[in-house]
């Protein structure tokens, strides 16, 4: 009896742990991907009608989001807020990301701007076979994936991009490469003069003010987005003056008509601040 009580005992203490690497569901989620890569795990969670990917436990923040029952849905507040980016530029004609997640805003601008070209930068090469598997994506002549550390391709891209979204986490965070002066400065040389620099801060506490001011150092014309839940903060930086308020709103108005977006885009115009921390 002492025996069965003391496995029970260590069985209660180990489970937590190793719970996330089982491939069983807790509150109706069903891991459906579980692999670890040299920087991190990678999973990808079903719930209900909704698909995740996360790294490190199933605990962990989302770090893309999609319907399965609607994929062309955009259920993520700041890649919605993202798009808005498209609008503030008169050119629309190359794109880069670092960070690729599920990849669901590159489906999102393959959707409605089939003759971008699009380069995405991803240092986990799990998480690109992820987002291939579960996430539908699927590279193509004008959609590139390179795996690789995403400072050292900034440093050494021969384009100018009309827009650049910042949006790479890993397990533990945004890696300090990536949020240091030095990359801000090299980003700032490979975004064309009209172009715009979108930083994603997520859930950054204490660091968020100093990292939004290091990003406003390289763009001093900057404007933000908070999320709903405050947990996003999102930069926009420009060389060249940010679009006037009220033009910005009829052009988000226009280009959610056009395309027939899902989304009022021309409501996520209005909440853009200039006063950002």
């Amino acid at each position: 009896m002492k025996r069965v009580v003391s496995f029970v005992a260590v069985f209660l203490i180990i489970f937590p742990f190793i719970f996330p690497f089982l491939g069983c569901s807790r509150n109706d989620e069903k891991v459906r991907y579980s692999k670890r890569s040299e920087f991190q795990r990678v999973l990808v969670i079903d719930r209900g009608d909704k698909r995740y990917l996360r790294f490190g436990t199933t605990a962990t923040g989302n770090q893309s989001t999609i319907s399965l029952s609607n994929p062309d849905s955009v259920p993520v507040e700041y890649i919605r807020s993202s798009l808005l980016g498209m609008v503030m530029i008169p050119k629309r004609e190359r794109v880069l990301m670092i960070g690729l997640g599920g990849g669901t805003f590159t489906t999102l601008l393959r959707r409605h701007f089939p003759d971008l070209w699009i380069d995405v930068v991803e240092i986990d090469p799990v998480v690109v076979e992820a987002a291939k598997r579960f996430f539908g994506v699927q590279e193509d002549q004008r959609f590139r994936i390179y795996v690789q550390d995403g400072a050292k391709f900034v440093r050494q891209t021969p384009h100018l991009y009309d827009l650049v979204l910042l949006d790479a986490y890993s397990g533990e965070g945004l890696p300090s490469d990536l949020v240091s002066p030095a990359f801000f400065a090299a980003v700032k040389n490979s975004v064309s003069d009209e172009g715009v620099v979108i930083l994603n801060l997520w859930d950054q506490g204490r660091s968020e003010r100093f990292l939004a001011a290091r990003f406003q150092a390289a763009f001093p014309q900057t404007a933000c987005i908070r999320s709903t839940d405050s947990y996003n903060l999102l930069l926009y930086g420009k060389k060249a003056s940010m679009p006037i308020p009220t033009e910005l709103r009829e052009a988000a108005r226009r280009f959610t008509s056009e395309a027939g977006l899902s989304f009022d885009l021309a409501k996520v115009a209005e909440k853009l601040a200039t006063e950002c921390p």
